[in-house]
């Protein structure tokens, strides 16, 4: 792999340091860069294959020029880099695309035609993009894609992938059934709904979450690779690593009151504490306990500290003189929450059970969410999250390894989106 040139470059998405290098095969292969690279680890990376039929022609068939865009929006934004690898039709040539794009138009998915055509699924190779990464004296990267085996490959070749950043695909009426084909067949970590019932004129924009008088919401819990939060005999599984322990009891450090339903509440009487001898210091202040109890009947227990603690839910008991009863006759979250902001409850992390976390992602009643997997493997982790809370996008889900497993973090509006990162470098 040789350098042949390079310069800085200004475009609509900012100013690139633009590096073309030529590789064994005598192609040109491009380093589009963004801010410091040097000796830097989880760089925002985005491997991408050339695709004239979009980016040239402006091809409605598929997301490559979408990816292509928000790649080099983020990296503009941020740092980074996006490689440009000459391998269209996912390696398969603009001629054997254009083919196979007229066996689509008579019915046939991606995936059929190319094997009519004797072709592979996906041909392309990714020694370019480790041998400029090496040069780049990149440590290790965060992987921009929504296809788990590029994630795959790169680790396999020796990159250090430390996660994925998804990349959003909007479909319309004449790519829904090409993304379809690659969330159903090919295992990208995109969710498409109703595709099949979008119009070509329509365009998909996420829905906000109503801005409501309420605490800010941050969910966090842990489950293992088959989204499992409990173990065999029904109780809490010891799924967090250390380093996941240190960091879940820094974000309790950091709200005013920390959230448990019923069942975990019941199941796992916990404590709901920041502890010195996990934090490895005196903790700065106690949360209150808010425990959403439904119909069910949950007592306090005893609590030295006199924190504040309030129940939440049908069943009212003789209350302490630091608890506080909050009556909730169904299991919407917008009254009960308005009346938290009335009790100072300014921001509040929600830890378990997926009931509880489920209604909360629902009713849109979530500013951030963060979910730590036992597993290394970013797509398994990914998977698990979507197999826990159905409703997630996983086009939304950015994830990082972290300690023994995979840290997914989804900011659910613009005014937190800063905050993805957060809790996810300790």
């Amino acid at each position: 792999m040789n350098l042949e040139a390079s310069t800085q470059l200004p475009t609509d998405f900012g100013q690139f340091l633009v590096r073309v290098y030529r590789n064994k095969q005598g192609q040109e292969v491009t380093a589009i860069c963004s801010g410091a690279l040097a000796g830097c680890s989880n760089v925002p990376v985005r491997v991408h294959s050339a695709c004239f039929t979009a980016e040239a022609l402006g091809s409605l068939k598929c997301d490559c020029k979408q990816q292509l865009d928000f790649a080099l929006s983020y990296i503009g934004k941020h740092h980074g880099v996006v490689l440009y690898l000459p391998q269209e039709g996912r390696g398969i040539g603009l001629s054997n695309k254009i083919r196979a794009y007229a066996l689509q138009e008579k019915g046939y998915d991606t995936i059929e035609a190319n094997r009519m055509l004797n072709l592979p699924v996906d041909s392309r190779t990714y020694e370019d993009a480790r041998d400029i990464l090496s040069d780049l004296q990149v440590n290790s990267i965060c992987l921009l894609t929504n296809n788990p085996a590029k994630l795959q490959n790169l680790e396999d070749l020796g990159v250090q992938v430390a996660g994925r950043i998804p990349v959003p695909s909007a479909p319309n009426g004449f790519s829904a059934a090409y993304l379809d084909t690659k969330q159903q067949q090919m295992g990208h970590l995109i969710k498409v709904n109703n595709v099949h019932n979008v119009k070509p004129e329509q365009s998909t924009a996420r829905q906000k979450t109503v801005q409501t008088p309420r605490p800010f919401i941050h969910v966090n819990f842990a489950i293992d690779s088959e989204a499992s939060t409990v173990n065999t005999t029904g109780a809490g599984a010891s799924l967090s690593c250390e380093a996941d322990w240190r960091r879940v009891h820094e974000l309790r450090e950091k709200y005013t009151a920390i959230a448990v339903g019923a069942n975990t509440w019941r199941l796992d009487t916990p404590r709901l504490t920041v502890r010195a001898d996990v934090l490895g210091r005196k903790p700065l202040r106690q949360p209150a306990r808010v425990i959403f109890s439904g119909h069910q009947e949950c007592q306090f227990k005893l609590d030295l500290s006199e924190r504040q603690s309030i129940l939440i839910g049908q069943c009212e008991h003789t209350p302490a003189t630091t608890q506080t009863f909050i009556y909730c006759p169904d299991h919407e979250l917008a009254s009960p929450l308005s009346e938290l902001k009335e009790l100072r409850i300014d921001s509040m992390l929600v830890e378990g059970g997926l009931t509880l976390i489920d209604s909360f992602i629902r009713q849109q009643m979530v500013d951030l969410l963060t979910i730590y997997v036992r597993t290394p493997c970013i797509a398994t982790a990914t998977n698990a999250a979507i197999k826990a809370i159905p409703e997630l996008d996983a086009d939304l889900i950015e994830a990082r390894k972290y300690g023994q497993g995979t840290l997914l973090s989804v900011a659910f509006t613009e005014s937190v989106h800063h905050e993805l990162h957060y809790g996810m470098v300790s």
